[in-house]
């Protein structure tokens, strides 16, 4: 991984392996690599010889207690948040890792070599053993090996050396042999040969009946995708037929809804699991299709909506997600009650579930992610109401070192796109963007009504956040702008937080970690945001549209499937072997 140190153990040559530190400090889980979703491993394969070790941390005991017995609290300093260890089942490379349900910790898993009797009590024994990663022998090293020497690298220009038992290196084989020599190239020869057309092999036989990675009649998607399978392997997510979709979902019988990206069908796995099969229409390449795989394959939180794997086959293009039997937020805040169905409490349960979920796209993933269409209709709800963002077709990878996102157009939905992504002349765009976004839907859940609607009647009297600036400090508190005197408490801190959220310049805006800790704080300690309006904003001079430090995140390609391939993918064709650009 370009991106990340990490710590070698050992390595056995006799059957191309080696055990790495994929760990950060014992107490501070989120700095590990997440096996489930972290793509950074690759061209390393991890080996199925290791186990499972789930690890919760930033878990929020304050409302929920202890999780279950099976899982050990590990011994941390006392000044350090509770982290705990469940040891799993095997490894299984492509499977789907799913513990215990903890709806209330940030869940992570990494693979470990574990030993006969293990538990999750020998959480720092099992990290101190590693991970077991297994690679493909290259050539040249197999050469060495047959004639008598052992691989190595010079640490002086990184260069591949073969070390022989007479003490001296070359830079290929041992001896000087001719026959020798002749052996010795014929095996790097049928190797070499052997690299370049395994990948074509693999995509020629799942999809010989149709255009493929080594065929002329390929999509561009398609190649795109088939790239990132071979760069990716076991971690990306699984690969279905358009035959093996059509059995989950019985022939497309059960539609639960549709609407201008496609349809969304209810199905069943093979292991029972239900899940929501989401068929996308071809539009723009296949952009969103290729961010939504590639983003959402990445992540492993409990407010994140779970991909169980995809289906690509020419035009026809669907994700597998799990079922959320309680279906969309929006269903419920627009209703003609909507604190009788969820209660003001667990709107705010909910509230600060949805914040989670984007503090850990935002600040929590070695890629960070910005979704930029966080919505009400975004958010899924599982049997007890716990939220989970999903929909990450307008979504973008961001690396951690990069200062700002770079688009080529707006993106987003009306009345919860952020002032920066229309122009820049309000700033940059940057996981604030997002913040705008949620702030927006806050607002929405206390009001019960969609704030776009009253900005397209250009009536500022119904218009939600102005209500509240003008009624806040009064005696009818937020009576007269139609929310009830019950938990009349939640409303206010909801609303005051939605106010901080969507605030015009990115720069006056918290970000979602400072909005976590707004929630965690009294009404009485949060102060009132200044209103603002745009006018103020565009004709005062005093304000320095382009002050804020952007380094909160980042992105500079203009699409997500533009990320660098960090190895060489190789095609054949009927005529040539030709290269593939690094970026696709």
């Amino acid at each position: 991984n370009a991106y990340w140190r990490y710590q070698l153990l050992d390595i056995f040559y006799e059957n191309s392996s080696f055990t790495v530190d994929l760990s950060g400090a014992p107490c501070d889980p989120q700095n590990f690599v997440n096996a489930s979703s972290d793509l950074g491993l690759s061209p390393f394969n991890i080996s199925s010889k290791n186990q499972d070790l789930f690890i919760l941390y930033d878990c929020d005991l304050g409302r929920r207690p202890a999780p279950p017995a099976s899982w050990t609290r590990v011994r941390c300093p006392p000044d350090l948040p509770p982290v705990f260890a469940l040891l799993g089942n095997k490894y299984t490379p492509g499977g789907i890792a799913t513990p215990p349900p903890t709806n209330y910790c940030a869940v992570s898993m990494i693979p470990v070599l574990g030993y006969e009797g293990a538990t999750g009590a020998d959480y720092r024994r099992l990290l101190q053993g590693g991970s077991l990663l297994e690679y493909t022998d290259a050539g040249a090293c197999k050469a060495c090996r047959v004639s008598g020497g052992q691989c190595r690298v010079d640490a002086s220009d990184d260069a591949f050396k073969c070390y022989c038992t007479d003490g001296n290196d070359n830079w290929f084989v041992c001896g000087d042999n001719r026959k020798n020599k002749m052996k010795i190239m014929l095996i790097v020869s049928m190797s070499v040969a052997a690299s370049l057309l395994l990948p074509c092999i693999y995509v020629m036989r799942r999809h010989r009946k149709r255009g493929t990675l080594c065929g002329k009649t390929s999509s561009n998607i398609e190649r795109k995708i088939e790239a990132l399978i071979v760069l990716h392997g076991s971690l990306f997510p699984k690969r279905y037929k358009y035959s093996e979709v059509t059995k989950i979902t019985s022939s497309l019988n059960h539609k639960l809804g549709e609407g201008g990206y496609g349809m969304v069908l209810k199905g069943r796995l093979d292991d029972s699991h239900l899940v929501a099969v989401k068929f996308l229409h071809d539009s723009k390449d296949g952009e969103e299709f290729v961010n939504e795989v590639m983003s959402i394959g990445r992540t492993s939180h409990v407010n994140i909506v779970s991909l169980f794997g995809f289906c690509l086959e020419g035009s026809k293009r669907a994700l597998i997600y799990e079922f959320m039997i309680n279906g969309s937020l929006d269903k419920y805040i627009y209703s003609e009650n909507p604190k009788a169905v969820l209660g003001w409490e667990k709107l705010y349960t909910i509230a600060i579930g949805i914040a989670r979920g984007l503090e850990y796209l935002h600040h929590s993933c070695n890629t960070r992610i910005v979704h930029f269409d966080i919505k009400p209709q975004n958010i899924l709800l599982d049997q007890d109401f716990h939220p989970k963002i999903a929909d990450f077709g307008l979504a973008k990878l961001c690396r951690t070192k990069e200062s700002r996102v770079s688009m080529t157009g707006a993106r987003g939905t009306i009345g919860f796109i952020a002032p920066e992504v229309h122009s820049r002349t309000f700033g940059v765009v940057s996981t604030k963007s997002d913040v705008y976004s949620y702030g927006m839907m806050l607002l929405e859940m206390v009001g019960g009504r969609k704030n776009m609607s009253s900005v397209a009647q250009k009536s500022s009297e119904k218009y939600f956040p102005h209500c509240i600036y003008d009624h806040f400090g009064q005696g009818d508190g937020l009576q007269a702008c139609e929310v009830s005197s019950e938990n009349e408490g939640i409303a206010r801190k909801m609303s005051v937080i939605g106010l901080w959220c969507i605030q015009i310049l990115p720069m006056h805006r918290p970000t979602i970690t400072k909005v976590l800790e707004m929630f965690e704080r009294s009404l009485d300690e949060l102060d009132m945001p200044p209103r603002q309006n745009f006018s103020q904003i565009l004709e005062d001079p005093s304000y320095s549209l382009n002050a804020e430090s952007t380094r909160t995140i980042s992105c500079t390609e203009t699409q997500v499937f533009s990320e660098v391939l960090e190895m060489e993918i190789r095609v054949v064709d009927s005529k040539t072997l030709q290269r593939l650009p690094t970026t696709l």
